[in-house]
C-alpha cells in the first residue's frame, strides 16, 4: 500500500501545494485551521480536483493533469470519515455497512459481513436502526464499519472526534486504534491537535498555509522541531526571536533573557521554544535561572496556568509556565503577585534556524 502526492490548488489569494510520500502506515497532516488539510484529502478522495499534479495510491493513478486523468470518486475506492460521518439517513444502520461493500458479493453475504463489522464495534444489536436514532458515539461506529467494509486502497479521517465529548473521544480513539491494528494500509490522519496525532500516527506532515512545513517520525516532529510554524503547533506556548551569542548561548529577543543551551547553537537561528511544562522553581540562582514576577493564573481541573512577566516587560510576551495542582496544597502553589526563581532546562531549549 502507497500514496505519492505532488498537487497545486489554488483558491482566490490562498495556494495548496503539497508533496507526500507515504507507505503501508499511519501519517497525520497537522495544522491549523485554513491550513489546507481537509482540501488535501479531498483532493486525493476526487470530491477536489487540483490545478495540476498526480495522485497515485497503490500504483493507480487517481489523477495526472499532464496525462489528462482524473478518475471519479467512485472509481478510486477511497475510504474519507468526515467529523459529521454522513451516514445515509434513509438507510439502516445494516444497509448503510453494506453500500460500500463489493457489489460483487451476494446480498446475503454483504449482510453477513456487514453484522461482522458491526460487531467488532459493538453494534450489531443496532442493525435495524436507522441514524437518527443512534448517539453521535453510535454513528461514529457504524461509520467506522462502514469505512472498513468497504475494503479501501487508503483510509482518510479528517477530525473525526472534534465533536465529541471528552469521554466518548476517549472509548471511540481505541476503537480507532483496534481498527488500525487489522488495517494495512495507508492511513491520513487530519488533527489540529499534537496529541492526537502522535497517539495516531507513526508520522507528521506539518502543514503551514497550504505548504508542507516538515515531515518526520512523530517523536522527532515533537521533541526536534525543524521549523517555527512546527514549533507551534507541537504545542510550544513560548517562543522568541533569538540570536546567537555564543557557541552554546542564545538571546531571546523578546523577552530580554539569555539561556545557556545544550545543543550549539547554529549561526543562523531565528527563534527559540520553552516548552510550559519544563519550567521549573529553583532556589539555586544559577545559569539558566531568572527572578520572574506572577503576573497571572488560571486554573484547570489538573494544573494551574500561570503568566510570567519577562525582563522585557512586554504583556505580549509574556511566559507560559503549567504547573500541576495534583497533591499540591494551595499554599505552595504560586500566585499573581510573587517573585519566584525558575529555570530554564538547557537540554529543553527548542532552537529553529532561519
Amino acid at each position: 500500500m502507497s500514496l505519492s502526492l505532488s498537487i497545486r490548488k489554488r483558491f482566490g489569494d490562498f495556494t495548496l501545494d503539497v508533496a507526500l510520500e507515504a507507505g503501508e502506515e499511519r501519517v497525520a497532516l497537522l495544522g491549523a485551521s485554513g491550513c489546507g488539510k481537509s482540501c488535501t484529502l479531498r483532493c486525493i478522495a476526487g470530491v477536489e480536483t487540483p490545478d495540476e499534479g498526480r495522485i497515485v495510491v497503490n500504483g493507480t493513478t487517481f489523477f495526472d493533469s499532464e496525462r489528462g486523468v482524473n478518475l471519479s470518486p467512485q472509481e478510486r475506492k477511497t475510504a474519507l470519515l468526515f467529523q459529521n460521518y454522513q451516514l445515509f439517513p434513509n438507510l439502516t444502520v445494516e444497509q448503510n455497512v453494506c453500500a460500500g461493500m463489493d457489489r460483487r458479493l451476494t446480498a446475503e453475504e454483504r449482510r453477513r459481513q456487514a453484522r461482522a463489522f458491526l460487531g467488532i464495534f459493538g453494534m450489531e444489536g443496532f442493525a435495524d436502526r436507522y441514524p437518527a436514532r443512534l448517539s453521535g458515539g453510535q454513528q461514529q461506529r457504524v461509520a467506522l464499519a462502514r469505512m472498513i467494509a468497504a475494503r479501501p486502497g487508503i483510509f482518510m479521517f479528517d477530525e473525526p472526534f472534534s465533536a465529541l465529548d471528552s469521554y466518548l473521544k476517549g472509548a471511540l480513539e481505541q476503537n480507532l486504534l483496534d481498527v488500525f491494528d487489522v488495517v494495512k494500509a495507508t492511513v491520513l490522519y487530519v488533527s489540529h491537535d499534537i496529541d492526537e496525532a502522535f497517539r495516531f500516527c507513526d508520522r507528521i506532515c506539518v502543514l503551514d498555509a497550504g505548504h508542507v512545513a516538515e515531515v518526520g517520525p512523530a517523536d522527532r516532529i515533537v521533541n526536534h522541531p525543524a521549523t517555527l510554524a512546527t514549533l507551534r503547533l507541537t504545542g510550544c506556548k513560548n517562543t522568541s526571536r533569538a540570536v546567537r551569542v555564543d557557541a552554546h548561548h542564545v538571546r531571546a529577543l523578546d523577552w530580554g533573557m539569555t539561556f545557556a543551551t545544550r545543543e550549539e547553537v547554529p549561526a543562523n537561528v531565528a527563534h527559540l521554544g520553552v516548552r510550559a511544562n519544563y519550567i521549573h522553581r529553583d532556589a539555586r540562582h544559577g545559569e539558566n535561572s531568572f527572578a520572574l514576577t506572577v503576573a497571572r493564573t488560571s486554573d484547570s481541573r489538573f494544573e494551574r496556568v500561570v503568566l510570567l512577566e519577562t525582563p522585557e516587560g512586554n504583556p505580549a510576551r509574556r511566559i507560559q509556565w503549567k504547573v500541576s495542582r495534583v497533591d499540591v496544597p494551595e499554599e505552595r502553589m504560586p500566585h499573581a503577585g510573587e517573585v519566584l526563581t525558575l529555570h530554564f532546562d538547557a537540554s529543553r531549549i527548542h532552537l529553529v534556524c532561519a
